[in-house]
């Protein structure tokens, strides 16, 4: 209970309160009341916020040649080029096998939602960049042993009220790090209009992309203050919570994340 206590006192000094749910979506470049919603709320949607059920989303296809299996044994790997992405608050590993003999590009949509695939109320993520990954023919010849190309997603997450995927972290390889380790499925693109809206604002911003790791347990150590190279993906995190559990992004919001984004062009 007292990890719920500090998330809740963390969204609420990043983001502020008192908001109004407001008419309409009026738009964020215009003249306009701070509390105003320019991006609304989503949270009655299925899968979003404390809402159950699947998300809304059209299919991702695989390209020909490639499919994706469960690797419950493999260690994480923190090898920084494995990870992709331009949110960070959990990974996700994905196992992907190439069964043709050319190297495959792997076009991961910006909007994929990966769904916690085990019993209990956990976060679902949401990769909120697109990403190309090279995966290269897993089996090379009849005598070399087959490997899959693994890689891990960072993700948002789309359920504040929700357990995250790293909290009974204890092994050695996974204990240090953020990642929900054979937790996740891939599943469909979303096609909510109003987190749409905030993955069309980070697309122009590529200097997003993850170039270190965080330990989320310390984030409980006493006199805990976010690492300043953090703070962006914090008020990333905070943008969707209020779009997927919250009245929806404020006008003052959206100019704030916008400022706060432009050294990320």
């Amino acid at each position: 209970m007292n990890k719920w206590i500090y998330y809740t006192v963390m969204l609420w000094l990043l983001v502020g309160c008192g908001k109004g749910e407001g008419p309409g979506m009026p738009d964020p470049s215009e003249e306009g009341n701070d509390w105003d919603i320019v991006i609304p709320s989503s949270k009655d949607q299925p899968g979003l916020g404390d809402t159950d059920g699947i998300p809304a989303g059209i299919p991702w296809e695989l390209p020909q040649g490639i499919e994706v299996v469960a690797r419950p044994n493999n260690p994480f790997n923190p090898d920084l080029g494995l990870l992709h992405g331009n949110l960070n608050t959990f990974y996700a590993d994905v196992n992907f096998v190439n069964n043709l003999n050319v190297t495959i590009t792997v076009e991961v949509p910006g909007g994929l939602i990966c769904l916690f695939k085990h019993e209990g109320r956990t976060q679902n993520g949401i990769l909120t960049s697109a990403v190309r990954i090279e995966v290269p023919p897993t089996y090379v010849d009849i005598s070399t042993p087959a490997d899959t190309t693994t890689v891990y997603l960072g993700l948002g997450c789309l359920n504040y009220s929700m357990a995250f995927p790293w909290e009974e972290n204890q092994q050695w390889d996974t204990q240090d790090y953020p990642i929900g380790k054979d937790m996740y499925e891939l599943g469909m693109v979303t096609t909510d209009p109003n987190i749409r809206r905030l993955l069309d604002l980070l697309k122009d911003y590529p200097k997003l992309q993850l170039t270190q790791h965080y330990n989320p347990q310390e984030m409980f150590d006493e006199g805990y203050k976010t690492p300043e190279w953090r703070v962006i993906y914090t008020l990333i995190q905070s943008a969707l919570w209020e779009i997927t559990d919250g009245p929806g992004l404020t006008r003052k919001d959206y100019r704030e994340l916008v400022e706060a984004l432009q050294p990320y062009r």
